[in-house]
C-alpha cells in the first residue's frame, strides 16, 4: 500500500485512523479540505512508511520491508540497509523503529528495531546503524530476542530528555506477558545508547520502564519532560497514557477507563465504540 508523507502545521501530533465508519469519513473529509491550504506533500510512492527523522533539511523514512528513504532538497534517494538478519515480512512486522543518534553529523550512525526470523521463531531486535557511501550498515545488536508474534510488534524508537533511548513493545499476541516483567514483550524499554540498562531504570538489572502495555507505537515527551504513549487498543479503547518510570498500565487486566488497584489508567481513550489507530510524531 502506497502512501504519502505530509506534513501538518502547526499541529504538535500527527493521528492516524483505521475507522470504516461512514459518518467519521464524512468529518474527516469536511476536516481535511479545511485544511489542505496548510499542508505540503514532501514525498510520494512510499512503500509503508513508518518511521520518519530529520537531520537539518534532511529527511529520513523508514519503509517496513527494509529501506530507508532519503528526502533531500526535494529528491527522493531509496537507501539499502544492510541486516545481518533477514527482515520479516509478518503482519505489522519490518524494519519499525528508526532514530538518529544526538551526534549523527559526526559519526553517521543511527538506531533501528526490525523483526526477523530464524529456523523456529520469530523476534524483534534494536541494532545499531551507520551510513556510509549511501548505504545503511548493521554494525551492533543492542538487545535482541524482544517477542514478536502474529501481530502487535510495538516498534517506536525514541531518543529521550535524558539522552536514553526508548522502545515501545507489543504483547506480540500473548496478552499475559504483558504483565510478566521478566519478559520484554508488552512494555516500553530503556537502553543507555551503548545498549546497557541504566542503573537507574525502576527494576534492577532490566530494561523495563513500564509495563502492561498492549502494542503502544507512539512515545513523546512535552516541554516540562513528561513522557505520554499513544497505544492501540482491543477493537476499540485506544489509550493516552502519561508514562512513570515502573508503572503498570493494566493490559490485560484493564484497559480504556476500567481501574485496579496498582494499575495507571490512561489519561484518555477513544472509547469503547470507537478507534482512532493512533500514532504520534513530535515535532519540535
Amino acid at each position: 500500500m502506497k502512501k504519502s508523507i505530509i506534513a501538518f502545521l502547526p499541529l504538535t501530533f500527527l493521528f492516524a485512523s483505521c475507522s470504516t465508519n461512514d459518518t467519521n469519513q464524512e468529518n474527516r473529509t469536511t476536516e481535511d479540505s479545511q485544511t489542505a491550504d496548510n499542508t505540503e506533500v514532501l514525498a510520494e510512492n512510499l512503500e509503508v512508511p513508518w518511521s520518519i527523522e530529520k537531520d537539518e533539511d534532511t529527511f529520513y523514512m523508514t519503509e517496513r520491508e527494509g529501506t530507508i528513504v532519503q528526502l533531500e532538497d526535494g529528491d527522493l534517494n531509496r537507501q539499502q540497509v544492510h541486516l545481518d538478519e533477514d527482515v520479516s515480512t509478518a503482519a505489522e512486522a519490518g524494519l519499525l523503529g528508526f532514530v538518529l543518534s544526538p551526534d549523527f553529523s559526526q559519526t553517521n550512525e543511527a538506531f533501528a528495531y526490525y523483526t526477523y526470523e530464524n529456523e523456529e521463531e520469530q523476534f524483534n531486535r534494536i541494532v545499531r546503524l551507520q551510513l556510509s557511501e549511501d548505504q545503511w550498515q548493521e554494525t551492533e545488536v543492542l538487545l535482541d530476542q524482544i517477542p514478536s508474534g502474529s501481530y502487535h510488534q510495538g516498534g517506536r524508537l525514541k531518543i529521550g530528555p535524558d539522552n536514553n533511548l526508548y522502545a515501545t513493545t507489543g504483547d506480540a499476541t500473548e496478552p499475559s506477558s504483558a504483565q510478566d516483567t521478566d519478559s520484554l514483550g508488552g512494555k516500553i524499554l530503556r537502553l543507555s545508547l551503548d545498549g546497557t540498562i541504566p542503573e537507574d531504570n525502576p527494576m534492577e538489572n532490566s530494561y523495563v520502564y513500564s509495563y502492561g502495555h498492549r502494542n503502544s507505537q507512539g512515545i513523546t515527551w512535552s516541554e516540562d519532560g513528561q513522557m505520554y504513549a499513544s497505544e492501540h487498543g482491543d477493537d476499540a479503547n485506544d489509550e493516552v497514557n502519561l508514562i512513570e518510570a515502573g508503572e503498570n498500565y493494566g493490559w490485560p487486566e484493564i484497559e480504556g477507563e476500567e481501574e485496579q488497584e496498582d494499575m495507571v489508567a490512561p489519561l484518555f481513550t477513544s472509547g469503547e465504540d470507537e478507534t482512532w489507530a493512533p500514532f504520534w510524531r513530535y515535532l519540535p
